[in-house]
């Protein structure tokens, strides 16, 4: 059986500049098999053709909350309501597993200084290490693992890239490079445009996890839908 693991993110990861109001960089995964996908993308589909009659239309956390661009329909309360009704209900019955990580910037700076290891990197090592422990713990091993990243620059994803090479071909500190390459791994890159339904599962729940992580006490709707989906404790959302 194949799994895919979605990744994006919520934050900017450079450490340079600091947004004060949201000072939190979290990658956020999300596992699900070949056959789950397959009913969550049909699922959203309908979703996308039910509410602007095309499947072309892309979804993103931020415009979606700020009701912009392709959204602007959802200042309609009754139909935004309804939206978000039928979205939940798919996430919640859709069976996957999130896998987030992420770092406080300010904190991590005070902790490893501004030369510290990318934060991109850091937190995709954490998500590679729980993957893999959790498809190595599934019955029947699935021996195929595909990544799919969100594209962002170039010079960004040729070092993301790298990155990937090394974890697959020595481990982590945390897993063996025998237990890693038990899995047939491969990786690809893909912008937002080419309309992958997975990318944007991970792109509207990287948000509600990193508003979580921020303050655990506001109101966050969003994230009790997805809460008994994350793999590890809320606690270790954030690396330390």
């Amino acid at each position: 059986m194949k799994y895919h693991l979605y990744l994006d993110e919520s934050g900017d990861h450079g450490l340079s500049f600091i947004d004060h109001k949201f000072p939190i960089f979290l990658l956020c995964g999300v596992l699900i098999s070949d056959e789950e996908f397959t009913l969550f993308h049909n699922g959203v589909q309908i979703i996308k053709k039910n509410f602007w009659n095309t499947s072309d239309i892309i979804f993103h956390s931020r415009d979606i909350r700020k009701c912009s661009k392709e959204f602007k329909s959802l200042l309609d309360i009754e139909l935004k309501s309804k939206f978000h009704t039928e979205l939940n209900s798919l996430i919640k019955k859709s069976v996957f597993t999130i896998i987030p990580s992420g770092i406080h910037k300010q904190h991590h700076i005070r902790q490893y200084g501004l030369i510290s290891s990318d934060p991109y990197e850091l937190c995709l090592s954490n998500i590679i290490d729980n993957t893999v422990r959790i498809v190595n713990g599934i019955a029947g091993t699935p021996n195929q693992l595909k990544i799919i990243i969100e594209k962002r620059g170039k010079k960004e994803d040729n070092q993301l890239a790298s990155h990937l090479n090394k974890i697959m071909a020595n481990g982590t500190h945390k897993i063996s490079r025998s237990l890693i390459q038990k899995f047939e791994i491969e990786y690809s890159f893909k912008s937002k445009k080419e309309n992958n339904n997975g990318l944007q599962l991970a792109d509207l729940i990287a948000y509600p996890i990193a508003k979580f992580a921020l303050n655990n006490e506001g109101e966050n709707l969003a994230f009790k839908i997805i809460k008994e989906k994350i793999h590890q404790s809320l606690s270790k959302i954030l690396l330390k």
